[in-house]
């Protein structure tokens, strides 16, 4: 509900900002005026479209789920540290329809540079730790969109992560 508030507030005051100084002079108002009564009044008020939206059409869920696992999440991205010279890029990918087929891609500087195969709706891709921190666009799409060479645009993907790979080592973890 609040939402419904805040986008009301936001129309109305666009229509009264447009409406104090359109920079135009009373004559072209007049003629536009009568244009409107003219076509009949078809055109609703802000308050009545801001209304008729609903609610439920503004969740989201997209064809299919993309998680990252095995990193941490900061707000640059999912980060990656290598432990004993690699880091695995781990994705879970989780399609809301039956029979639908997931092409994973890790995109860099806007190039495909691994297809990693998705196999029952995990993929991973390896990575030797970089002198110096790497980023990566990891996506899904339920098309086979590129090839490993070709140039890419992440938006185009279902989902998408930036990903980083630290150039900094972590000690394995201790086993118990």
């Amino acid at each position: 509900m609040e939402y419904k508030k805040l986008i009301g507030l936001l129309a109305v005051s666009g229509l009264l900002l447009a409406a104090c100084d359109s920079g135009e002079d009373e004559a072209s108002d007049t003629t536009e005026t009568e244009k409107t009564e003219e076509a009949g009044n078809e055109s609703d008020s802000a308050m009545d479209i801001i209304d008729n939206i609903d609610t439920d059409s503004l969740d989201y869920t997209s064809a299919i789920e993309l998680e990252m696992s095995g990193a941490t999440w900061t707000e640059e991205g999912y980060l990656y540290s290598p432990v004993d010279g690699e880091a695995v890029i781990t994705g879970t990918a989780v399609a809301n329809e039956e029979d639908t087929t997931i092409y994973a891609y890790v995109i860099q500087d806007g190039e495909v540079i691994a297809k990693p195969e998705v196999t029952e709706g995990e993929f991973t891709y390896p990575v030797s730790t970089p002198e110096e921190d790497m980023s990566y666009e990891v996506g899904i799409s339920n098309e086979d969109l590129w090839e490993v060479g070709d140039e890419a645009d992440a938006e185009e993907l279902v989902r998408h992560e930036t990903v980083i790979v630290s150039s900094t080592e972590t000690e394995p973890a201790a086993e118990e």
